[in-house]
C-alpha cells in the first residue's frame, strides 16, 4: 500500500525493482571431467592460459551462498553463471536463486568460453538483472554483516579511485595470455576514450578524497601526467551499474568483441576492469577505503594467514587467490579453508537441499 492508503503505483513498483541490488558470481568446477573434455578440444592454441589454478575448484561455494543469507540479507536476486551442472545441493526452487548457462545470455559467437573475460564483460546481458549489482568471482567471499551503503550510497557504486602506473613484467618468462598485458590494453582503451583531466576536473573530491589516506598523495602526483596511467586494482567484489556495460559496449564494442571471441585468455584481451575503469572515469562512484573493502591472499604464499583471517573475520570481505602448489599442498590447504569457513558459517542455508551437507 502506499502512504495514502491506495495501491502501489506502477511508477513505485518500477522503482522499487531498480533499487534493488542483485549478486551475481561466476563459478566454474575444474573437476568436471565433462567440462574438462570440453576444454581440450581446445588446447595448444596460441596465446592461451592453461594453469590449473584458472579452474581448481575449492569447493568453498556452499560457503559463499551461506554468507550471503547471513551477511547480506537484503540483497535481490543471486545468478549464479556457470557452463556445467551446478552443484546437486543448491535448491533450484529457492526463489532468490537463478542459475544462468553461457548459453542463457552469451551470444553464440561467444561461445565456447573458458575465459572469465566474455564471461564478466556480457553480464549486462543476463535476463532480469537488476541495474545495481555487484560481481564476485567464485574465489570472493563476505566474512562481515554489510549493509547496501557498503556497495552503493546515492544510486552509486563505492569505489577507490587509485592511480598507479601499470607495472611491466618480463613476457619471456610468462608466455601466453596472462592477467600482465590486461591492465595496459585496459588503459589504452580508456584513453581513447576519455581525456584524464577532464576527469579529474570534472569530480576533483572523488579522485583526491581523504577516504583514500597515503595514496590520495599518489593521486595527486600523478595529476601531473597526461594521461591515465592504470588504477589499483582491489581484486574484491564489485559493485556495478548495469547500464555502465552498455555504455562500454557502443563505444568499445570493437575490442569488447574480439576479446569475448577469444575462448581463452589471450594477450590482446580486456575485462571487466575497463568497466570499473570507465565508472571511475565518468565520476559514476562515491569513494570508498580501500583498506575497508577487504584482503586478498595468495593461498600458495599466505594460506595459513587467509585461514586465521577467515576464522577470526578479520575484514568484511576476503578474496583467495589459487595458485601453484603441489597436490598434496593444495588438499592440505583446502581443508585448512573449508574448516575455517565451517566454524563461522555451521549452519544450511535458503540455498541449500535440506540433508545435503
Amino acid at each position: 500500500m502506499s502512504a495514502s492508503g491506495g495501491a502501489v503505483s506502477a511508477s513505485e513498483e518500477q522503482r522499487k525493482t531498480v533499487e534493488k541490488i542483485d549478486f551475481v558470481i561466476a563459478w566454474v568446477d575444474g573437476n568436471d571431467p565433462e567440462w574438462q573434455a570440453r576444454k581440450r578440444r581446445l588446447e595448444g592454441k596460441a596465446g592461451e592460459d592453461d594453469q590449473p589454478e584458472r579452474y581448481r575448484d575449492w569447493g568453498l561455494l556452499r560457503y559463499w551462498f551461506r554468507g550471503v543469507e547471513k551477511f547480506a540479507p537484503w540483497c535481490g536476486k543471486v545468478f549464479l553463471v556457470c557452463d556445467q551442472e551446478a552443484p546437486d545441493w543448491l535448491r533450484r526452487d529457492c526463489d532468490r536463486l537463478v542459475i544462468v548457462r553461457h548459453e542463457d545470455y552469451l551470444p553464440e559467437a561467444f561461445r565456447p568460453a573458458f575465459s572469465s573475460h566474455p564471461v564478466e564483460l556480457n553480464i549486462h546481458r543476463i535476463p532480469g538483472l537488476s541495474q545495481r549489482f555487484v560481481y564476485f568471482n567464485d574465489d570472493m567471499f563476505l566474512l562481515r554483516p554489510v549493509e547496501e551503503a557498503f556497495f552503493f550510497r546515492k544510486g552509486l557504486p563505492r569505489d577507490a579511485a587509485l592511480l598507479n602506473p601499470v607495472p611491466t613484467v618480463d613476457l619471456k618468462k610468462r608466455k601466453g595470455g596472462r592477467i600482465f598485458t590486461i591492465p595496459l590494453n585496459n588503459a589504452e582503451y580508456l584513453n581513447r576514450d576519455f581525456e584524464f583531466r577532464s576527469c579529474i576536473r570534472a569530480h576533483p573530491l572523488k579522485w583526491l578524497s581523504l577516504k583514500y589516506g597515503k595514496k590520495a598523495l599518489r593521486n595527486l602526483m600523478l595529476l601531473t601526467w597526461p594521461r591515465f596511467v592504470g588504477f589499483d586494482e582491489l581484486h574484491l567484489p564489485q559493485a556495478f551499474l548495469k547500464s555502465a556495460f552498455e555504455d562500454a559496449w557502443d563505444e568499445d564494442g570493437d575490442i569488447l568483441a574480439e576479446t569475448s571471441r577469444h575462448p581463452l585468455r589471450d594477450d590482446r584481451d580486456v575485462n571487466q576492469w575497463l568497466i570499473r575503469e570507465r565508472q571511475l572515469a565518468k565520476g559514476l562512484f562515491m569513494p570508498r577505503s580501500p583498506k575497508a573493502a577487504g584482503k586478498v591472499f595468495d593461498l600458495d604464499l599466505e594460506g595459513d594467514a587467509a585461514a586465521r583471517a577467515i576464522e577470526g573475520q578479520a575484514v568484511p570481505m576476503v578474496c583467495l587467490n589459487d595458485g601453484p602448489m603441489e597436490e598434496e599442498a593444495f588438499c592440505r590447504m583446502r581443508e585448512k579453508v573449508q574448516d575455517a569457513f565451517r566454524k563461522i558459517l555451521p549452519e544450511p542455508c535458503i540455498f541449500e537441499k535440506e540433508g545435503t551437507e
